[in-house]
This record gives structure tokens, C-alpha cells and sequence, in this order.
């Protein structure tokens, strides 16, 4: 299982979403995923927590009431992500 930077899932999620034109290495970790940032919709976040599940092991769930913290930027996906992981070594 693979360990999670934020570099590493903005390279993820232009490949995942097709994002034309954005260079993963030019995107700002710590920017909203949302709205002004990436502007990312409901779709998307499904589409990425599906991808997230099959390559880092970790389920994210819909219904989790942290969702706008865990998904506010790829800082703080990456840090979820790298403590549930822990949580089950």
C-alpha cells in the first residue's frame, strides 16, 4: 500500500479527472478543491474516493461530517489519508 503526499494526489486527481490544462506540479496543496480552487463538484469527490479506496486502501465515507475539513485542500486529504492508513498498521 502506498503512502499519500499531496504532490502525489494532485497528480492523481488530474489524471483521474481529466483536468486539460492543469500541470499537477503547478497546483497549490494547500488551495480550496472546491468553488474557487480546483472547482471540483460532488461528482468528482465521488469519483476521487473511489480511486483513493482502490490505491491507498482507505474508505472515505459520504456521510462523514469531517468531509469539508478532509477534502478543503490535498494538504488535508493527504494528511487524512496518511492517519487512517496508520491507524490500521
Amino acid at each position: 500500500m502506498d503512502s499519500v503526499s499531496a504532490r502525489a494526489l494532485g497528480a492523481l486527481f488530474v489524471e483521474t479527472l481529466n483536468l486539460e490544462g492543469i500541470d499537477a506540479s503547478q497546483i497549490d496543496v494547500a488551495a480550496p478543491l472546491f468553488g474557487e480552487g480546483l472547482g471540483l463538484d460532488s461528482l468528482d469527490m465521488l469519483e476521487i474516493s473511489l480511486v483513493i479506496q482502490q490505491r491507498y486502501g482507505v474508505k472515505l465515507r459520504a456521510d462523514d461530517p469531517q468531509n469539508t475539513a478532509i477534502f478543503s485542500s490535498l494538504q488535508s486529504l493527504a494528511e487524512h489519508i496518511g492517519s487512517m492508513q496508520a491507524l490500521r498498521s
